[in-house]
This record gives structure tokens, sequence and C-alpha cells, in this order.
């Protein structure tokens, strides 16, 4: 099996190349530096060169960029996976939200996942979404729960976490391994990947320093929502019982 991939750079990609590896998938990088996001030619001659069985586009970028391999992929028969994110739901709203949740983010980023969602359906029906939650990662540079929580920590001597929000998040080695589990079991659709299934952000926080006291974690009223997804077809250990969160 193969599988070309996106993102590369950032947070998710690296976590998700690496358990499709484990599982004898071979990976393809997109290298942008030779393969031009805006040339629709070039980027169907890769596609039919490489012959992949999956697309997994995890990149930002262009919402065309999304469309046009969307499109190539389906009239190719690669099944084209996209990430997105539980911020296509407003932050001046509350869920829990589930599929049938009608996406109504404002600001910039989740109406652009919105366009990319809507586009995508458009041009490729077979496509499989995963809107996924704040990714937990286990060391810093990165853009991850754990990187942001140790910069506050640096820069303010405090982490202050709401006890009136409860984030979807996952940490990025089960969304890796659900996110294989999705395309390779599952009919094309869209999925909703949170771990979280009843802790607020201070809990949250407090497990992830359990025994380490390496930050001074105090207890916030802000934001005061529910950002929980809930999609029952979807097997993701939950943050309750991988870290002991009673």
């Amino acid at each position: 099996m193969k599988a070309i991939i996106t993102g590369m750079n950032g947070t998710v990609a690296p976590a998700v190349a690496n358990y499709f590896s484990t599982m004898g998938v071979d990976m393809v990088t997109w290298d942008r530096s030779r393969i031009n996001i805006h040339d629709d030619i070039m980027i169907e001659d890769f596609l039919k060169n490489e012959k992949p069985d999956w697309f997994l586009h995890i990149a930002t970028g262009p919402v065309e960029w999304a469309e046009t391999v969307a499109k190539i992929c389906g009239a190719l028969n690669i099944q084209f996976l996209f990430t997105s994110t539980v911020s296509v739901f407003s932050e001046n709203g509350s869920g829990p939200y589930t599929v049938e949740s009608i996406p109504n983010a404002e600001d910039d980023y989740g109406r652009y996942k919105r366009e990319c969602e809507s586009r995508i359906k458009v041009v490729n029906p077979e496509a499989y979404i995963a809107r996924l939650g704040w990714q937990i990662g286990h060391s810093v540079g990165s853009n991850h729960m754990f990187d942001f929580l140790e910069r506050n920590m640096a820069e303010n001597g405090f982490i202050k976490a709401s006890d009136q929000w409860y984030p979807s998040c996952s940490f990025l080695e089960d969304t890796a391994e659900t996110l294989y589990d999705i395309v390779t079991h599952f009919a094309s659709g869209t999925y909703l990947l949170n771990s979280n299934k009843k802790s607020t952000f201070y809990e949250i926080v407090k497990a992830i320093d359990k025994g380490k006291n390496r930050w001074k974690v105090i207890a916030g009223n802000s934001p005061s929502r529910d950002d929980r997804m809930f999609d029952e077809r979807v097997k993701i250990i939950s943050l309750e019982d991988k870290m002991g969160i009673e």
C-alpha cells in the first residue's frame, strides 16, 4: 500500500506518516518545491506516476489546492482524506457537537476549513473528512498543546487553565492510529476525532503534569464552553483512560 501525504513540516502529518509506515504503508511526501500546488497538470501527472492508494491532505494551503487534489483523486479512484478541525464550529457557541451539527465558524481559520470541506464534498463525494481537536504532543517545538503549555509557563511563570472549558483534544499518536483505522475500515464520510469524554482543560493540564511538577497550574474560568465532538463510530482511546483522569 502507498500513501501521498502533505504537511510534513507541520504537527499532525509526521505522526500520521510514522504510524502508517509502521503498518507497512509506503509514504510519499509532497514536496512543494518540486510539485507546484497551482499546476493541475503537474499534480495529475504526479498522482498518475505514484499510483497511491491514499492521499492524506493534512497541510494548510489554498482552498483551490485541496479542491483540485480531491477532484483528481476522485477521477483516479484514489482514496482522499482531508483533516479538518473542531474550529469549523463557532467559538461563540457551545457543544458538544456531532456529525449532524452544522459548521458555523466566523473566524478566518474556521471559515477556511469550512470552505475546504464544502468544495471537497462537491468535487469528490467519496472523500474522507476528519475533524480533529487540539493535538497533544510530548515535546516542545511544534504547534500542539504541550508546546503551548510549556511556552505559557516560560513566559508567565504559571499556566491559567479554565475549569469551565471542555476542549476537543487527542494525543498525536492516537489521532494517527485512528485515521489509519478510518481509511482502512470505514466508508467515506465525515468523522469526528476527540479523546476528551468529560474533562475540563484544567483537569487535562494537571493530568499532563501529574508526577512531574514542572508547571504551576491555576484554575481560571475563561473560556466557558463545551467544544467536545462525539462520534460513536470512531474508536479512539479516551484521555480519561489514557491519563487516569477520574
